[in-house]
């Protein structure tokens, strides 16, 4: 009798224990196909709906850029949720690097959140411009002439080619991007740019604006600042 009571309580912790998996199992989830996205520099995009199991009840969509504690209304401008269908949105804008954009899904009953990654990468570009000589800590680059260009290339060179009283200026360089900060090292004249690529909806479709001047100290800023640049697409 002792060993019918411990199998039957065995089956019954079995039971209770399958039972329990089984409610599990209801609890709210979502699913993107990945929740590490890539995309290119200037291109508007688009993740395919979720896949959530709503317990019975359908619900909405909500994201923020921020902890998901903040308010909907401060979720990035450049991003947008569609709130029926969980569809993510990003226009050309959405600024280089990593934007992690808190996803959540809720109904009445419960809600769940996830994180989806999107990866804005910049490889290549022809942009025109020019320089200054405004060293002041806010420099003002709205007359600068669009007698030079930049040519970046996907291998990681770059090429300036313009104009400076009458001559011809012409170096080869290369360049480097940390999140939206790109670094350009010319083989001439020690020549360093240091500024940051922006994407815009409107024209120009981005700006690459900052400041030259020669070499970088052991914190990789500029050491002698000679002015500033402005270089659009």
């Amino acid at each position: 009798m002792k060993t019918i009571k411990y199998i039957g309580g065995l089956l019954f912790f079995i039971i209770i224990h399958a039972c329990n998996n089984d409610d599990d199992s209801n609890d709210l989830r979502i699913v993107y196909e990945n929740n590490f996205i890539e995309t290119l520099f200037l291109e508007a995009g688009e993740t395919a709906p979720p896949v959530v199991n709503w317990s019975g009840e359908k619900g909405t969509f909500s994201a923020t850029t921020l902890p998901i504690t903040a308010p909907d209304d401060l979720f990035n401008r450049n991003l947008s949720i569609d709130e029926e269908t969980g569809v993510l949105s990003w226009d050309r804008s959405i600024p280089l690097g990593e934007t992690e954009v808190f996803i959540t899904a809720s109904n009445s009953l419960e809600s769940t959140t996830i994180s989806v990654t999107i990866n804005n990468t910049f490889i290549e570009g022809l942009f025109y411009g020019g320089f200054n000589d405004d060293i002041s800590d806010n420099p003002d680059t709205s007359m600068i002439d669009s007698n030079n260009s930049i040519s970046f290339t996907k291998e990681g060179t770059v090429g300036l080619l313009g104009t400076s009283d009458g001559d011809i200026i012409s170096m080869d360089g290369t360049w480097t991007i940390d999140e939206s900060l790109i670094t350009i090292n010319f083989n001439a004249n020690n020549r360093v740019l240091k500024g940051i690529m922006n994407a815009r909806n409107g024209s120009p479709a981005a700006t690459f604006t900052g400041q030259w001047g020669e070499g970088l100290d052991q914190n990789n800023a500029i050491e002698n600042v000679r002015g500033a640049f402005r270089f659009t697409q």
